[in-house]
């Protein structure tokens, strides 16, 4: 008898320490039919359960729920299970199920908060984690492992409150966020490496630069990243993100030697981006002949890119202009760091303008594009680019590469009107190319009579074209047979953009970009990783880029391994033997 008391007892322990999960809004499963109460939104529109409206990315499910955020609610705005059984349930938090994950797609980049309430109400501060991407699934994961359960009077964990859109700086304007699958999970151990590559460096002027390890300059030659000092650290070379990133294991010092000293008597900085999860201490020695160094100690941030940017003058007695190696140094033997982009840099113009034309858009059929602003297609006829809304941005076109580009100074919003009104329901998908080295925040509106307008925040990564291919059915409520306008805004008045190849279009390319006679022909395009690719006629020198803008190989043959590239779209730039350059995009499957 006291055995079956026993197993009894364990089974309804076991009952109570289990929530109602995964809350994914799909037919019976957990979540649509729930009680949400939306709080603290002004006038508190309700949580919506809506086919996915984007099932191209990361969350292919159905169903998912729409929060809209409005201009008018609290920066804390969110919306919350009912109590009870019946909803998310009582359960125990503890090591099976305290990290919770949620997937989310936003338009802006902000917090999102989430936190478990007992029956009475009784809670500790929510968790907040802010979104990375835009315009896209995306899975956040909280660490609740720290949290407490209630005190016994209090009762069980029985609610989960989510805010999609915490931000305390105040909304701009009212936000759609869609959130789905939320999802408890065993307690997580720390990352022990960087889920993102570091961040890429600014462009800059050759002369202004000296590069040691970094996909954005050309490196000095034949520097020795590994020399046998006796060290226990261990060097490899490993991909993070697409990015290739120096890794040191078992970190206690580490050598860099150069080919041939160093004279960095003109630059005046050192750059260094490192990640660790672990290390504690880390040194970073610059050293000339003697040897004569000068250790500059690192603030370490762990789990996070760390950018550094060293004068060179705190290295006291280091002759600048005989610079022999590198050391690091301050670990115990246990650690792991992470390093990229260490460079010398003095000040200079930062670049502000792209050096390459637009990507060449595909070839389509004259039936499935309607073009905006594009060489690649026939426009439509009379559009004003420039109409007088009050705005401090300067409208101006000039030439790239050959290649006209639409360019906006001083943007801070810039409208664009149509001769008549458009009727793109025929059409599935946006299409526009984007280049800025200072832009921070960039949103685009279609705009039908009311007006009736819904931005899209363009995700931005500086200092090269990206390409943004948006489905039209994100501009919800706009009334696609009578568009009338477009608009950029999100400038702060001092910053520029340039734009390239704005189209509507429906259906998969007919063909490759066309290329002239004079141009170089790249084939197999798409090519099957591992294979080669071939020009079709003799080159100075190709240079290939990732679809971050990190140069990952430079070669003067006519001929491309395609071996250890990943598959994705890459960016060639060809320097033709006319002395032209060419960009052209890879297609690798």
């Amino acid at each position: 008898m006291r055995k079956f008391t026993i197993i009894l007892m364990m089974f309804v322990s076991s009952l109570s320490f289990a929530q109602n999960a995964p809350i994914n809004f799909e037919a019976g499963g957990q979540g649509a039919n729930w009680t949400w109460t939306v709080f603290e939104n002004a006038t508190n529109p309700p949580l919506e359960i809506i086919a996915n409206p984007d099932q191209s990315g990361a969350n292919t499910s159905a169903t998912v729920a729409k929060f809209t955020a409005l201009q008018t609610g609290a920066p804390w705005a969110g919306v919350e299970s009912a109590h009870g059984s019946t909803n998310l349930g009582p359960f125990v938090l503890n090591e099976t199920n305290s990290t919770i994950k949620i997937m989310v797609w936003k338009s802006v980049i902000s917090d999102v908060g989430i936190k478990l309430v007992a029956a009475t109400g009784w809670a500790q501060p929510e968790i907040k984690v802010p979104n990375t991407l835009t315009n896209q699934w995306e899975e956040l994961t909280f660490n609740f492992a720290g949290y407490l359960n209630p005190p016994a009077s209090e009762g069980q964990l029985d609610q989960i409150v989510v805010f999609p859109d915490f931000n305390m700086a105040g909304r701009t304007q009212d936000n759609i966020v869609y959130f789905d699958n939320i999802t408890f999970h065993p307690a997580s151990a720390a990352p022990d490496m960087p889920s993102v590559a570091a961040p890429a460096p600014p462009v800059r002027d050759p002369a202004d630069v000296l590069s040691i390890y970094s996909h954005a300059y050309t490196n000095v030659e034949n520097t020795d990243f590994n020399p046998n000092w006796g060290q226990s650290t261990v060097v490899t070379f490993v991909p993070i993100a697409g990015n290739e990133t120096i890794k040191y294991a078992s970190f206690n010092y580490q050598g860099t030697q150069f080919a041939n000293p160093l004279n960095v008597v003109t630059m005046q900085t050192l750059h260094i981006d490192m990640w660790t999860s672990n290390a504690t201490t880390v040194n970073f020695s610059l050293i000339s002949t003697g040897p004569v160094e000068t250790p500059y100690s690192l603030a370490v941030t762990p789990n996070q890119w760390v950018s550094y940017d060293i004068p060179l003058t705190a290295f006291g007695a280091v002759n600048l202009a005989d610079v022999i190696q590198f050391k690091f140094d301050g670990g115990t033997g246990t650690q792991s760091i992470y390093l990229d982009n260490i460079y010398f840099y003095k000040a200079g113009a930062v670049i502000e303008q792209p050096a390459v034309a637009a990507p060449t858009p595909p070839g389509r059929a004259p039936s499935d594009v309607m073009s905006v602003y594009s060489h690649a297609y026939t426009n439509i006829a009379g559009t004003d680019f420039n109409p007088n809304w009050g705005q401090a941005t300067a409208v101006t076109f000039l030439n790239i590469e050959g290649n006209e580009t639409m360019k906006y100074a001083n943007f801070n919003y810039q409208g664009t009107q149509f001769a008549s009104p458009l009727n793109v329901t025929q059409m599935e998908t946006l299409h526009l190319d984007m280049w800025t080295s200072n832009g921070t925040s960039v949103n685009i509106f279609c705009i039908s009579p009311g007006p009736v307008e819904t931005p899209y925040a363009l995700p931005i990564t500086p200092n090269q074209w990206v390409s943004y291919d948006i489905p039209l059915s994100l501009f919800t409520g706009v009334n696609m047979a009578d568009l009338i306008q477009f608009k950029f805004d999100g400038g702060n008045g001092a910053q520029s953009i340039f734009l390239d190849n704005i189209y509507f279009y429906r259906g998969p390319a007919t063909s490759l970009p066309s290329v002239d006679e004079n141009k170089v022909r790249v084939y197999p395009n798409p090519v099957k990783s591992g294979d080669r690719v071939t020009m079709s006629a003799d080159v100075d020198q190709i240079e290939v880029y990732d679809a971050v803008g990190r140069k990952i190989l430079s070669t003067t043959s006519s001929v491309i391994n395609t071996e250890g590239l990943d598959q994705g779209i890459y960016i060639l730039r060809i320097h033709t033997s006319s002395g032209k350059i060419q960009t052209e995009r890879l297609f690798v499957n």
